[in-house]
């Protein structure tokens, strides 16, 4: 077997075991001859999305995972709008113990979240993104924050 067919079937297999990931038949793994693994296909969340190009990122023999062509396809319903997905991103950044800065501002258009400002430290930074990243409504995240 080639070692670009191993890590297909690895990662695909990867995929099928993540309870975080709810379809993951909807994901179409490739991988070029140096390792890198494009993921294309749909998700419903944008946690999912990221937890496929995490445990891509895990199988041995990967090099770079590619989720350009991972679209977000949420579920049909009641979506929020930019305003209520602000004022959940705040509140959840003030509630949460591991961000200690009050400079980081948030910006939301059409789902997408913009991080701003900054904080004391990577670790602090990476929560924000990642308590963005599991708010409803949100489609993708985008994290400026500057390390003071």
């Amino acid at each position: 077997m080639f070692p670009n067919r191993r890590i297909e079937e690895e990662v695909r297999a990867t995929l099928r075991r993540d309870p975080r990931i709810k379809h993951p038949e909807l994901i179409a793994v490739s991988v070029d001859e140096i390792g890198t693994v494009v993921l294309r296909g749909a998700v419903g969340t944008l946690p999912e999305r990221l937890a496929a190009a995490d445990d891509a990122r895990h199988v041995e023999g990967v090099f770079n995972v590619i989720v350009d062509d991972l679209r977000l396809r949420p579920p049909v319903g009641p979506r929020r709008s930019d305003d209520e997905i602000r004022a959940a991103a705040l509140d959840t950044l003030t509630a949460d113990p591991r961000i200690r800065s009050t400079h980081i501002h948030v910006k939301v258009s059409h789902g997408h979240l913009t991080l701003t400002g900054y904080a004391r430290e990577q670790a602090e930074s990476a929560a924000a993104a990642e308590d963005g990243a599991n708010l409803h409504g949100v489609i993708e995240v985008t994290n400026r924050i500057e390390i003071r």
